[in-house]
């Protein structure tokens, strides 16, 4: 199943959810939305850092260090500057399903 989400002008959008399985959908997380510049960082139930980017175009695949991780929640933090300018500071969990 896929789930397709619209974005409104100048909101930032992060899924709560993936299932990194390579069926195709929803394997890795995104952010979406309009955005300058940013730092997307997703952390494990240890405040170890499992991924970071500042690349829109590169999403989390559910992997750290080259390994598949367990299913889990992880907590995210994502902070930079939207499109028009402001400041953008958000967190939040994302569930790694399998």
């Amino acid at each position: 199943m896929t789930i397709e989400v619209e974005i409104e002008l100048n909101e930032i959008f992060v899924p709560g959810a993936f299932s990194p399985n390579n069926d195709g959908n929803n394997d890795k997380v995104f952010v979406r939305g309009s955005i300058k510049y940013f730092t997307f960082s997703v952390f494990n139930r240890w405040g170890e850092v499992v991924f970071r980017t500042q690349n829109q175009s590169q999403g989390w695949d559910g992997s750290f260090r080259g390994k598949e991780l367990d299913a889990g929640v992880f907590v995210y933090y994502l902070s930079g500057t939207d499109a028009a300018g402001n400041s953008i500071n958000k967190k939040g969990n994302i569930t790694l399903v399998k």
